[in-house]
């Protein structure tokens, strides 16, 4: 099967345009009808950047792009025809920071870029500094030969924002299934009595030792939930094992 076919087949964003009068040398020649679709990194780019908030610029160019041979177009100079390379986003300052970090890390897979212009500068796929750029927005470039490839980029990019890249989630202790719930669960213990409860929803289950207690307390900060023992003047629910 074709790569265009592929893509399409998998859902990607597609569409068609004629090359407009005034278009330059390189083919196909102006009033060509082109039919296009955007390789697996643009496509996992829009849906990602979508998830994280980030408004789209754009993956096919306008009249302007389309009368040059540039990744904005599905006749880019060098590259499969019919294949949209590049897609442009309007990220906070953070992000582009994030990205050009994860280009630095050197088993950070980067390979499927070609090169990105972000801030009036172009880096290339290990996120250094090669030159100027006219774009101020965050614009990204594929590589020939990674139109399938599939990537987390801008899935990352947010990690890094947030200080979770590459960080072990913490594991869910086995007493959350006996309550059957995570929301709402609280740590409560009687004055003066030892034994502390995992509680709420009108159910308890004890916490059998103090390394179940610092399990428990580490899964409820990793999910920003208060990790203190409450005091209260009975228990509440009833008790589950």
């Amino acid at each position: 099967m074709a790569v265009t076919d592929t893509l399409r087949s998998r859902g990607n964003l597609s569409g068609w345009y004629v090359r407009p009068a005034g278009s330059d040398a390189e083919p196909p020649r102006a009033g060509t009808r082109v039919d296009w679709v955007a390789c697996q990194p643009v496509q996992d780019l829009l849906e990602q950047g979508k998830r994280a908030g980030w408004r789209n610029l754009g993956t096919i160019g306008n009249e302007a792009h389309l009368k040059r041979h540039g990744d904005h177009t599905g006749h880019s100079k060098g590259k499969t025809r019919g294949v949209v390379y590049a897609k442009d986003t309007d990220v906070p300052q953070a992000a582009g920071q994030a990205l050009i970090e994860l280009c630095r890390i050197p088993d950070y897979d980067t390979t499927y870029i070609d090169f990105f212009n972000w801030r009036g500068r172009q880096y290339n796929s290990a996120g250094r500094d090669v030159g100027p750029s006219s774009d101020q927005h965050l614009h990204v470039s594929v590589r020939r030969g990674h139109e399938l490839t599939r990537i987390t980029l801008f899935n990352d990019v947010v990690a890094v924002m947030a200080g979770t890249f590459r960080k072990a989630a913490t594991p869910m202790p086995p007493i959350f299934n006996q309550l059957g719930f995570i929301a709402g669960a609280q740590l409560v213990q009687l004055p003066g009595d030892p034994a502390i409860w995992l509680a709420g929803r009108g159910k308890r289950a004890q916490v059998m030792s103090m390394t179940e207690l610092k399990a428990v307390r580490a899964y409820l900060r990793s999910r920003g939930m208060d990790d203190t023992t409450r005091e209260v003047v009975s228990l509440p629910g009833e008790v589950v094992t």
